[in-house]
């Protein structure tokens, strides 16, 4: 098949690629031609698509080095080359780019080394840059929110600058109005670029439009390196990865972009194939107040929910760097008999730690721990310095006894990892976090690992990559407004993470109205669309609730057998829309499920909006769950929206089964 050009060039580099020494880089679906510019910068000539789609591009940042040619690398698992590095000042930069053997995704990073006889400060450590041109002109700039997940698209018009970034971590809003490291350009001609960083810590992107394109520079600011590299050392910074997708619809194309980063992520970390579990946690119950008759009685209530594992949040250890149970709470061995009852019962357990914080004396602080240092409250926790200790080692030890001593199979992590002022500095901290937890990853390629971070405050594409899930956002409340926030949040998040990534929490559903079914129904739904857990006392659950909300969670898992091909449409909350949810299809046309939550409309509701990703040459049996009706209906009025189903006034939610008929095609 032929490659169509993809324009992602400066007007002058078109003038001057053919003088220039090029090498590519080509797996059959994209191609990479690598050359110099006019003026001798290495950088990306063009980039092409087998299917006929096209980008092109520039220039890799203004500090690239005036010799420029690139040489292949060696790399079992992708096509690579690197640039060769400029040298200013006695800092030599090497730019890298490494694309996947398969698919349109490829990564973009630098590494720094110091080439000089002194110490050098890196002020600010680039990640990439450049300007790009698009077929069709790049039109729309979308991102999204940190914790609110809330979608922001913007026409990305010519000398239209939109910045992008975040403090200390990822997607934190504690110093700044963060948002999560991931965007899109989208040109008119269905060509979309995917932007997604592998930092747990703070950066920064400017995104300009231009005439036929845009310019962008992703960076880590001064106050996110704190970085002086000694005579010799080399260092490497965050990988930008970007996925040019040419398809005709937003389903189609995120689709694409997902299996792609599934897929890169077993060729990374091993990492296991995506499930969607059931989970019980009692934090938003008992907070601290954990108690052995507490947990014993959630493991003699559990049955009737199948749940896939039983975890254990914080309150039940000594202290931060005391990972053992709290002798006031526990017996000797009743913690570690808690948990053997539950994987007896057939359910394993989970474990909460922030193994980065160590409880001490403020005016004896050993060594271990960083200064100025962090010290959390909440927690009573100091922060350790993890470029200044093996933070590796001290991670794979942590967590093989969590698996020994407790058969922990679920380890969740949470808290501040990075603080404003260190003994090593900022960057050298993300990184010691990110190669022990990459460590982990390796050690223990069966450990479900969730990222929570303090809710949310670590979502980026190297903890997407390698964990399971994802404590998306805190929200300790309950009742009608806690059951909006978590579809808002969880419809936000899968517009750019997997949705196996997306936990939402049904919380303490007993302290809302146990005889109202309908809401009963309303809140287990809307935490459906991603991962669901539940959060409660179960004892205090009435029978009543009890069996709409086992009920439920058999509709979850017929649901989630939909989710895996991750062709999905959101519909998103807005004020306007009667109607908020996401249909998911399968990837052949045949079957779809639609989970539709009431927004702003009263009375009866038509439903459901069309239904695109349907075969049109087929009849479809369409079962609302509710009412058990099987409503024959043509894949053409499904596709059109046309199929005279109502949401009635008295219900709040509805789960739709579609599924083609064992008929010949119309």
């Amino acid at each position: 098949m032929g490659y169509r050009a993809v324009r992602w060039v400066l007007v002058a580099l078109i003038m001057t690629t053919a003088g220039s020494e090029a090498m590519e880089l080509n797996n059959g679906t994209m191609r990479l031609r690598l050359g110099t510019d006019a003026e001798g910068n290495a950088c990306i000539l063009t980039g092409a698509l087998a299917t006929g789609s096209t980008f092109k591009s520039t220039r890799i940042g203004k500090d690239s080095g005036e010799d420029g040619l690139w040489k292949a690398v060696d790399s079992e698992t992708f096509l690579a080359a690197t640039a060769e590095p400029a040298i200013i000042d006695g800092l030599e930069t090497a730019r890298q780019i490494y694309l996947a053997r398969e698919g349109s995704l490829f990564r973009l990073s630098t590494r720094i080394t110091n080439t000089a006889d002194t110490p050098k400060p890196v002020s600010q450590f680039p990640v990439w840059s450049g300007s790009w041109q698009m077929e069709g002109d790049a039109n729309r700039l979308r991102w999204w929110k940190a914790l609110s997940f809330a979608p922001v698209e913007r026409p990305l018009a010519d000398g239209e600058t939109f910045e992008l970034g975040s403090r200390l971590h990822s997607s934190d809003t504690r110093h700044s109005k963060g948002v999560n490291p991931y965007w899109v350009v989208c040109a008119q001609d269905n060509v979309r670029l995917y932007f997604a960083l592998e930092w747990c810590g703070g950066w920064y992107a400017q995104i300009r439009g231009t005439e036929s394109g845009f310019t962008f520079d992703v960076y880590l600011p001064e106050n996110e390196t704190q970085l002086v590299l000694q005579p010799g050392e080399s260092i490497e910074g965050p990988v930008l990865n970007v996925t040019c997708v040419d398809e005709p619809s937003e389903r189609q194309a995120r689709a694409s972009w997902m299996r792609q980063r599934e897929a890169l992520a077993r060729t990374l970390y091993d990492a296991p194939s995506p499930s969607y579990p059931f989970v019980y946690n009692h934090w938003y119950t008992t907070r601290f107040d954990l108690t052995p008759a507490f947990i014993r009685n959630q493991l003699d209530h559990m049955a009737p929910y199948d749940f896939d594992y039983f975890v254990i949040d914080a309150g039940w250890y000594r202290g931060c760097g005391q990972w053992e149970p709290h002798p006031d709470k526990f017996e000797p061995g009743e913690f570690e008999g808690l948990m053997a009852d539950s994987k007896e019962r057939g359910v394993p357990v989970g474990i909460w730690t922030c193994p980065q914080f160590l409880k001490a004396d403020a005016g004896d602080l050993p060594p271990e721990v960083d200064v100025p240092g962090y010290y959390e409250k909440f927690i009573d926790g100091h922060l350790l310095d993890l470029a200044g200790t093996d933070f590796t080692q001290t991670l794979l030890d942590h967590v093989a006894m969590l698996r020994e001593r407790y058969a922990a199979s679920w380890w969740k992590y949470d808290q501040v990892f990075f603080a404003e002022q260190t003994r090593h500095g900022v960057m050298r901290n993300v990184i010691a976090f990110q190669d022990a937890l990459r460590a982990v990853r390796a050690a223990h390629p069966d450990l479900h690992i969730e990222n929570c971070q303090s809710g949310g405050r670590m979502t980026n594409e190297f903890t997407a990559l390698l964990a399971q899930s994802h404590w998306i956002r805190d929200g300790g409340s309950t009742g009608p407004e806690h059951a909006r926030s978590n579809l808002r949040e969880a419809l936000g998040a899968m517009d750019f993470l997997p949705p196996w990534a997306c936990t939402r929490w049904t919380n303490n559903p007993d302290r809302s109205n146990p005889e109202d079914d309908e809401f009963t129904r309303y809140y287990m739904r809307c935490a459906m669309a991603g991962t669901w857990g539940l959060v409660a006392d179960l004892s205090k659950i009435s029978p009543r609730q009890r069996s709409v909300i086992v009920e439920e969670i058999a509709h979850y898992r017929r649901l989630n057998a939909l989710k895996a091909d991750y062709v999905y449409d959101i519909h998103y909350p807005r004020a306007s829309a009667p109607l908020a949810g996401v249909t998911f299809y399968s990837a052949d046309g045949a079957q779809a499920a639609v989970l539709l939550l009431r927004g702003s409309a009263e009375g009866d509701t038509p439903m459901p909006s069309a239904l695109p990703g349907l075969s049109k040459a087929r009849k479809f049996g369409v079962e609302d769950v509710d009412t058990g009706i099987v409503t024959e209906v043509s894949g053409k009025a499904l596709r059109n929206g046309d199929t005279g189903l109502t949401l009635d006034a008295k219900r709040q939610s509805a789960l739709l089964f579609i599924k083609a008929k064992q008929t010949q095609p119309l």
